[in-house]
This record gives C-alpha cells, structure tokens and sequence, in this order.
C-alpha cells in the first residue's frame, strides 16, 4: 500500500474550490484526494459547455456564483453536496482509461453511502432513471451507466481530465437537492471524512492520510483562482470560453 494525502478543507468560494482542485493538477505533487463544501450556492459548467439555457442570473440573485470547472460534463448546482477532487497518476487500479477508473472508484463508494442511506446504492448500468430529463443543460438530470443512484434517481457522479499521465477526478456527492434539480436524489447527511478516504485508497492501493497544501500548490491556486474570477465575469456576458486542450 502506497501512502498518499487527504485534504479536508472548509466551504469555501467557488473560484477558490476550483483553483485549489486544478493546482492539484498542475503541480502533481503526490497523490491526493480532497473532500469540500462550498460557502454559497455555484452554478459550475463542464470544461466546454456554453452557459446558454442555464440561469446564472438567479444563482447570482439568491446569493450565488457561476464558475468553470476544469473537468468536463454539464452543469451542477453545488450546494447541500460533499465534493472531491482526487489526483493520482493514471496508472495501477487508474489504469486503463477515465471511464474503468471511474467505474472502480464509483464500485468502491457504493457500500459506504449504501449505509449511510440505510437503502441500495448501485451503478446504474442500463436502466432509466426518475431523474433523467432528455436535453437538459444539468448534469444530474443526464445520468451515464456509471453514476451511481439511490431510489432510481442519481446520487453521485465524476468527470475527469487528463494531464500529463496524471488523472483529475471531480465527483459530486448531493445530500440535498437543490431547488434548481429537486427531482435527483440526496443522501441526508455527509458521510465520515475519513471513511470515504480510507474506502477510496483500499480501491486504489494507498493509504490517505491527512494532510496540507504545500506552499508551491498554494502559489499556483492564487494564480488560478484570479483566471477563475476573470472567466467568471466572461460567463456574465453569456459568451461560451473555447478553453485549449492540456498539452
């Protein structure tokens, strides 16, 4: 078992959860997982999609922010959800592709929030879904056979981005339906921290143990976080951003 690093950090601003999940990725350190909240309600969009069809101004108006995420996939509103960010290389248990490391990644979830809902948590493999609306803008009324569902509504789903044979993981974990979808499912109540981790390093082969933010990954969060602030106020034009693919 290899070691490897949790970060737990508080709610916080959209551009900053961002920044800290893409300085991950920058910097590729060491293998790390980190779980978060968010301080207000974010509109995130996927890593292409235009911000049509979506309501950035009444997220603004209830208090909320609108962001890019630097993964891909449609739209989600982050708000009662735990989210996590894990970059790892892509090699071992990720090997093979984003979508088998996904699926391992969800299989390994799955008995956790089982528990934690006291009902069935599966992939959703072929089935249809409550929750699925066909040509909505959000995510999670657009389930894939890898997201995972409680009640034959989505719970949980991941996108990833490759760089430089590294993997970053986003995945979403709702507690609590937000008003924009109120037809997903939700888990009630946060899962243990610790727990999460420790069942996503037994399906990775690593030991997560808690730790910090080195001060190289702090300098390149505060950089990006001023790109995600500037793409934000592109997004209030309503102008959809060609963003270039990694090298």
């Amino acid at each position: 078992m290899l070691r490897a690093r949790w970060i737990s950090d508080p709610p916080l601003a959209g551009a900053e959860n961002m920044a800290r999940d893409e300085a991950l990725l920058a910097c590729r350190s060491c293998p790390t997982l980190r779980l978060y909240r968010w301080a207000r309600p974010t509109l995130s969009l996927g890593w292409f999609q235009e911000a049509r069809d979506l309501p950035l101004d009444a997220v603004r108006a209830r208090g909320g922010e609108v962001v890019r995420r630097p993964t891909g996939g449609k739209a989600i509103l982050h708000e009662e959800e735990l989210t996590w960010a894990l970059c790892a290389p892509e090699s071992g248990a990720l090997a093979g592709g984003p979508a088998r490391a996904m699926a391992r990644l969800h299989e390994a979830l799955a008995p956790l929030l089982a528990e934690a809902a006291g009902r069935p948590v599966r992939l959703r493999g072929e089935a249809r879904l409550l929750s699925d609306r066909p040509g909505s803008p959000w995510c999670f009324e657009d389930s894939s056979p890898l997201d995972l569902v409680l009640d034959r509504r989505k719970l949980l789903g991941s996108a990833a981005r490759r760089r430089r044979g590294w993997l970053l993981f986003h995945g979403s974990l709702v507690l609590r339906p937000p008003r924009e979808t109120p037809g997903i499912a939700g888990l009630g109540a946060e899962p243990p921290r610790a727990a999460f981790a420790e069942v996503l390093g037994r399906a990775l082969g690593l030991v997560f143990e808690p730790g910090g933010w080195l001060p190289a990954e702090q300098r390149q969060a505060a950089g990006l976080r001023a790109a995600h602030e500037a793409e934000e106020r592109v997004l209030r034009r309503r102008r959809p951003v060609a963003v270039p693919e990694d090298a």
